[in-house]
């Protein structure tokens, strides 16, 4: 890969780091995870943030799936400084599925991404009894 391929991928992947811990600043704080049940969120080419809190040692599924065909992806940081991504589906089309197990009790970050199109999205989160 040429120099300048590299600085412009840094840049890009600095960009993307940036708008995701901001995006951390507005996420909305969901409580216990255990005790989550689901939201929809109607989305068009934005993300959102949510906050839940887990006890370590159990795994976690969370899954974000879409109606329509936009491209949603789900990623998953702890709330440590510096945060540490924990998980991520960025694969593309309107599913996704992050399974985890969190290592002490916390709080985490769940950042979705709809881009591509109005969706609505049906994110869920089991955790293991």
């Amino acid at each position: 890969m040429n120099p300048l391929m590299t600085r412009l991928m840094i840049a890009a992947a600095t960009v993307f780091a940036l708008a995701t811990l901001c995006s951390a600043q507005q996420a909305t704080n969901l409580g216990d995870g255990a005790q989550f049940k689901g939201t929809t969120i109607k989305m068009k080419d934005q993300e959102v943030g949510y906050v839940l809190f887990f006890k370590a040692g159990k795994a976690v599924e969370a899954t974000a799936d879409g109606t329509n065909n936009t491209d949603v992806n789900l990623y998953v940081y702890d709330q440590g400084r510096p945060r540490k991504e924990v998980g991520k589906d960025d694969s593309p089309g309107p599913k996704c599925s992050v399974k985890f197990t969190p290592n002490k009790n916390g709080k985490y970050l769940f950042v979705i991404r709809n881009s591509g199109g109005e969706n609505t999205v049906d994110f869920k989160v089991t955790v293991a009894q």
